[in-house]
């Protein structure tokens, strides 16, 4: 056992055990200690183990997620959640079965495995005890769809049923709102399908209040109406036409994946792959593909496929290098739009930089539902950033919360703390006034920081 981390107890929120600190592991790890949460990583690689004790003030056993001494090091008899992210479906799934009989009511487990996941794999989930799926890849290609289903913005992240969207994107140079406050463009009419919820600035983010004044360059992360989506991207002084022709860089588990739902979508789509037998493969699996053997920084090769002329580019192998250089030469050459997905964040100041619209990374588009099960039943985290504490969560206002029946207005609410829009029980969702009121059973889509989320949560419970 090595780095033991602070006291546990109800100060320290919930008991929760991870298996594996690799990328994943790692990320849930710094979120949920920062939470104040009682955190034990079990890691059976000493280096890797060694590295997240150095980083992290918490408890790092070396050993096995499947060893029931390693786990009993870990209390997961205390433990109120476990999340199981190795890169081995068995050693997760085994590792979910022990938990369960030690009496730990949550268990997230990474699944890689497409028939695990699916159908008929399903008595073997709840055999076993799983309660939540999560698999990386997927859901990293799934952010990615749509990404390219919306260009000219770098987040796009649907809720209430698709009836409302959360939008990430920079504000354009001559932006129609570039240089006024939220207040003027409310007071305006421009801005009421709208509520601005972050804005990024010189690598600070802020919830911003009325008197905030938009200026360009600025990144913001906006609640709209899916109707009202391209009157937002004219606001913000961006395109918002979806992608026909689409360069997929890399086959593999994320790019074989956007690549095979893009292709069913009719948007037409070359996939770059290095390895030749994969190559074949993924072109008898997908006939309506143009599969292309060869390197993605190979600057001829892409050049001859016309990578300049294409509406997305998506870099999706798992070299970070490679996915952030032929972005760059792909956005230089003319594309329209460029995602490249990144394991290694210290890589992402070299994103905007070289002119690359979107970046990725699986640890958190995997993160949401982990964190969700830790904070319990009535929040459900929507998004977080690589770039930022922000985070966008869905709450539920329980029958005799102090919010039941109040104003938006006259809630007391903390300044890192905005509600953006209110979902109703027939699921319709309405962006948030002072004058909205709030009824049990409704869900309200809000702006926070950590601390802040905790500071307001009784104010719905």
């Amino acid at each position: 056992m090595c780095g033991t981390g602070g006291p546990s107890g109800d100060d320290q929120g919930v008991h929760i055990v991870i298996i594996g600190a690799g990328e994943i592991g790692f990320y849930l790890a710094e979120r949920l200690h920062s939470e104040r949460h009682d955190i034990v990583v079990i890691e059976a690689d000493p280096s890797r183990a060694a590295a997240i004790a150095d980083s992290l003030d918490v408890q790092v056993v070396v050993g096995s997620g499947t060893s029931p001494s390693d786990l009993a090091a870990a209390r997961i008899d205390g433990a109120r959640m476990l999340a199981a992210v190795t890169d081995n479906d068995e050693v997760n799934l085994l590792a979910c079965l022990l938990a369960k009989q030690a009496g730990v009511p949550a268990t997230v487990v990474r699944i890689q495995s497409q028939e695990l996941q699916d159908e008929p794999g399903a008595t073997l989930r709840e055999t076993l005890g799983v309660d939540v799926v999560i698999d990386p890849d997927r859901d990293t290609a799934d952010e990615i769809i749509e990404l390219v289903s919306l260009p000219g913005a770098d987040e796009v992240y649907p809720m209430a049923g698709g009836d409302l969207t959360l939008i990430g994107a920079a504000v354009s140079d001559g932006a129609p709102i570039a240089g006024r406050t939220l207040a003027d463009i409310a007071a305006s009419g421009e801005g009421f399908p709208f509520l601005f919820g972050a804005i990024t600035r010189d690598g600070r983010t802020t919830i911003p209040r009325g008197g905030q004044t938009i200026e360009a360059g600025d990144h913001v992360r906006v609640i709209t109406r899916d109707g009202d989506r391209a009157r937002l991207f004219r606001l913000l002084g961006l395109e918002s036409n979806r992608a026909r022709r689409v360069m997929v860089l890399g086959g593999g588990a994320i790019g074989s994946r956007v690549a095979d739902r893009l292709q069913r979508s009719g948007v037409g789509v070359t996939l770059v792959e290095r390895d030749l037998d994969r190559a074949r493969a993924l072109a008898e699996a997908m006939p309506r593909v143009t599969v292309v053997r060869g390197d993605i920084t190979d600057t001829d090769l892409l050049a001859e496929e016309n990578v300049g002329s294409t509406d997305a580019v998506v870099a999706a192998t798992g070299e970070d290098a490679a996915n952030v250089l032929s972005c760059a030469y792909a956005a230089a050459e003319g594309s329209r739009f460029t995602v490249a997905v990144l394991h290694r964040l210290d890589l992402l100041p070299l994103v905007r930089r070289f002119g690359i619209d979107a970046s990725l990374s699986p640890r958190t588009a995997s993160a949401n539902a982990v964190l969700g099960h830790a904070r319990g039943e009535l929040v459900q985290v929507v998004a977080t950033f690589l770039e930022s504490d922000a985070e966008v969560d869905e709450i539920e206002v329980a029958e005799g919360a102090v919010a039941v029946g109040a104003r938006l207005a006259d809630l007391d609410l903390p300044m890192e703390f905005l509600i953006g829009a209110v979902i109703g029980a027939d699921g319709k969702g309405v962006i948030a006034r002072g004058a909205t009121e709030l009824r049990a059973g409704d869900h309200v889509i809000v702006f926070a920081r950590p601390d802040a989320l905790a500071e307001a949560r009784g104010l719905f419970g």
